[in-house]
Formats: C-alpha cells, structure tokens, sequence
C-alpha cells in the first residue's frame, strides 16, 4: 500500500474529482482519466518503494517526477504531449489529498 492508514480509494476519487473540476482533460474518452489515475498511482508506489519513500526514506518530488513522467509517455503513447501535465497535475492533487488526511510529514 501506498500510505500507511490511508484510503486508497478515497484517495483515488479526490484525486479523479480534481482533474473533472480542473476541466483540462475532458477531451478524453470515458474510463481513460480512471485509467490513467490508476497508473499515475502505481507508478507513484512503484517510486516510493525503489526509493525507501514508502519505508521513511525522504519523498523526491523531482525523482517522483521523472517517474510519472517517463511511465505515463510510456503507458499511454497516445497522449504522451499530456505526459507531463498529468503527472505534474496529480502530484499536487496527490499532495492536498494527503495532507488533508494528516498523512505527509513535512520536514
């Protein structure tokens, strides 16, 4: 799991209610946001755990980022012009979402 105490679902949703607000990628066909969120998202605890994030290790936005980037120009070769609005886009949703639960500890 991602986060220790964390609901990933709920998570999911807040994140997915983020970009519907935002409007940005509404051009996309019906279940590609989902499916890129829940990509975005195992690429997310595919960092943290390569990188001991997940473990206590200190969270590298700028390394977190080269791997959502890289791993969504890859998974969706299509949309690979979005890439990095995707992935620049639910790491600050990801961010509000864990910090409104209390679960990032800022140092």
């Amino acid at each position: 799991m991602m986060y220790a105490d964390v609901d990933v679902n709920e998570m999911k949703k807040y994140i997915l209610g983020k970009f519907d607000a935002e409007g940005d990628f509404s051009f996309l066909k019906e279940g590609e946001l989902p499916a890129m969120v829940d990509a975005l998202m195992a690429l997310d605890e595919q960092y943290m755990k390569a990188s001991g994030a997940d473990a206590g290790e200190v969270y590298d936005d700028d390394a977190a980022y080269e791997v959502l980037f890289e791993g969504m120009k890859a998974r969706f070769p299509q949309y690979k012009m979005y890439a990095m609005r995707l992935a620049e886009d639910y790491m600050d949703f990801a961010e509000e979402y864990l910090a409104s639960v209390g679960a990032i500890e800022w140092e």
